[in-house]
């Protein structure tokens, strides 16, 4: 125990962190990864209400603020991996400021609309310039850090491609996120609510919970399109009511595959 702390808190003075800010390692948090022992740099589900943005914005990765290479200290940008000094070239912590579409889709301005292709390829690419596989020779602080950009640029990953993670990630990007007190309280969508899980729980036959589905798949196309409009128009109040609506939606999807006739269903809200 003595061991891993002493080495913790080496590691947190070469990369200029302090002490203080080790954390108990989770799937949560991204930083320098060193036994038991996390040197948070950043968190994939930090608060993003100090960074408030509009999707229309132009600011480039390029604004952001530079920090210090923690061997060379050399100025680097924050959406670099390494050093941009070629000379040095070191994996570096994911920079604070930075967003998953600085890292993923090359500093795009956050959309609700991007190309999961580009997206697909960025991500492909990168892991395998991070992978941790590729560290196992190098000293152990550079290793610890291809785990956290690895585990970050995975999250971030399984974030954006997805419509329903998208949503949620770039409403906590504009200081808005649905919490527990944010239920579906529309009469409309209730009703919709009571009525699917009736109809669900009444559904004898994989034909009748086929069109069950074709139903709601209709109904998530139709507002994962209403979303990107209310992204794109700046309306993040109906950004947050439709991803409301979505995440209901999901929760549907998720009771038709587990469906068997005379099994309750959950569908919460």
């Amino acid at each position: 125990m003595h061991t891993n702390l002493l080495f913790a808190r080496v590691i947190s003075q070469r990369l200029g962190v302090a002490t203080r800010r080790i954390y108990s390692c989770s799937s949560h948090y991204v930083g320098v990864t060193t036994a038991r022992f996390c040197i948070a740099q950043t968190l994939p589900l930090r608060d993003y209400s100090r960074r408030r943005i509009s999707t229309k914005s132009n600011q480039k990765s390029a604004d952001l603020p530079r920090r210090t290479c923690w061997r060379c200290k050399h100025q680097t940008s924050q959406t670099s991996l390494f050093c941009d000094n070629k000379k040095c070239a070191t994996i570096q912590p994911v920079g604070g400021d930075v967003s998953y579409f600085d890292i993923l889709l090359s500093g795009k301005p956050p959309s609700f609309e991007i190309d999961t292709g580009e997206l697909r390829r960025n991500f492909l690419r990168l892991q395998q310039t991070v992978h941790p596989d590729s560290y196992s020779q190098k000293e152990r602080a550079e290793h610890s850090l291809a785990e956290a950009q690895s585990s970050w640029i995975n999250h971030a990953y399984s974030t954006l491609k997805d419509p329903l993670p998208r949503a949620q990630y770039l409403l906590k990007l504009h200081g808005s996120e649905i919490g527990e007190e944010d239920q579906i309280t529309d009469p409309e969508l209730l009703m919709e609510v009571m009525d699917t899980r009736e109809d669900i729980e009444m559904a004898q036959s994989d034909e009748q919970m086929a069109d069950i589905k074709r139903n709601n798949d209709a109904k998530t196309v139709a507002v994962i399109k209403d979303l990107g409009a209310a992204f794109d128009s700046g309306d993040t109040s109906r950004a947050k009511q439709l991803t409301n609506h979505l995440q209901y939606l999901y929760r549907v999807s998720q009771a038709v595959h587990a469906w068997e006739p005379g099994k309750p269903v959950v569908i919460s809200h």
